[in-house]
């Protein structure tokens, strides 16, 4: 999978979020392991976005480890 896949499954969970996987508590790294990613994959994959990720911006200049 690419980096611009991954991205493109993180958009579509987000637009999916409030109406398929709110209620089941399911995280995007439960959905990426349930479209068939390893969870090794998927840490990889994360971390490589981590500075890209918009929601990531934080106004009171916490560090989120």
């Amino acid at each position: 999978m690419t980096q611009q896949e991954f991205e493109q499954h993180r958009q579509t969970w987000i637009k999916e979020w409030s109406d398929k996987w709110r209620l089941l508590d399911i995280d995007f790294e439960m959905y990426m392991i349930m479209k068939g990613m390893a969870p090794e994959e998927y840490r990889t994959m994360n971390e490589a976005s981590w500075n890209k990720n918009e929601l990531i911006d934080d106004e009171w200049g916490e560090t989120f480890i």
